[in-house]
This record gives structure tokens, sequence and C-alpha cells, in this order.
């Protein structure tokens, strides 16, 4: 929803993170809808990596000097990669609680933005089923 507003820079290490996140826990089926979807959205077209080739602290690097809106947003979608599925596994857990520390988002802007994103999906989720039904 607001990945266009990064640099390339920015948007190249949300990719990465985002697909580590994705393949953190096994199943991708989800994940891998909405890193299409986000990958459109930056219009991109980057590729998958190879999630074990990642190196996280090096893409934190390049977030933690964007500004704050910035690692906001980034926070913000990371999270609805992780939450595509609706299940976190410790994996998950640990990378959010390590992006968020190193990002500096404080706790009640972390909880704001989690809650968001699991409105947003919810509501998703409800409309799709009325319209399926």
């Amino acid at each position: 929803m607001l990945l266009d507003q990064l640099t390339f820079e920015e948007k190249n290490a949300f990719w990465n993170i985002a697909n580590l996140l994705a393949f953190s826990d096994g199943k991708v089926l989800e994940e891998e809808s909405i890193l299409e979807q986000y990958n459109e959205e930056m219009g991109t077209g980057f590729a998958y990596p190879d999630a074990s080739a990642i190196d996280l602290t090096k893409e934190l690097e390049i977030l933690k000097a964007s500004s704050i809106k910035n690692r906001k947003i980034v926070y913000f979608e990371l999270f609805g990669v992780a939450y595509a599925d609706t299940e976190f596994n410790d994996r998950e857990k640990d990378l959010l609680d390590k992006i968020c520390l190193e990002l500096s988002i404080s706790d009640a802007v972390r909880e704001t933005l989690e809650t968001s994103v699991k409105t947003i999906f919810d509501t998703y989720r409800k409309l799709g089923d009325v319209f399926n039904s």
C-alpha cells in the first residue's frame, strides 16, 4: 500500500527481508501472493532471492539510514508478510522483534502498526467470504 514511497535501495532491502521473513516458516502460499502484490506495487520486478543467502544485518543497515516514516512503512508491510497466513512461528516472531528493534520502532507504534495490518487483512478476508458466498 505504501511501498511506492521508498527509494529503490529501500525497496530492494525491503524485498530481501520480506523474502527472508516469508520463507522462514516453510509455508509460502499466502506469503508468495502478497510478495507478488508488493513487487507489482513497487514497480520493481525483483526476482525471488535465495533466502538463505540474505544478509539481514546488511539489509537492516540500509533501512536504518531511512527516514522514520519509511522505517514505519517497512515494518508495517513486513508485518503484513508475516500475517498473510495469520500464524506466527518463533522464527517469524524473532525476526520481527529484531527488525523492530533495529529500525527503532517504539512499542506503541509497533502495536498500532500491527493492529492496523490485522484489521485490514481481516476486513479483506471477510469481504472475500461475502463476495464468494
